[in-house]
């Protein structure tokens, strides 16, 4: 073991982490963003939400509509 701290990003955020992700309240990712996102069931009873979910959102409300593919990191297209 080489002894470095390997820090990565989280795949899939709760519903405060998901709306501070996307500068909103938790009331305004409830009623804007969350029907729009699939859930992911963490437990029985937390849900999780995909960040390459969250970010195909914001996306098309910046009015690319561009949808990204599934696999798509879109730190990659940052170059």
């Amino acid at each position: 073991m080489s002894g470095r701290i390997v820090q990565m990003a989280p795949r899939v955020l709760d519903i405060g982490d998901a709306a501070s992700y996307l500068a909103m309240s938790v009331g305004t990712f409830r009623t804007q963003v969350l029907p729009h996102v699939r859930q992911i069931a963490l437990s029985a009873r937390r849900r999780g939400y995909l960040v390459s979910d969250l970010d195909r959102w914001i996306d098309q409300q910046a009015g690319g509509g561009t949808k990204l593919p599934a696999s798509a990191n879109p730190w990659d297209m940052m170059s």
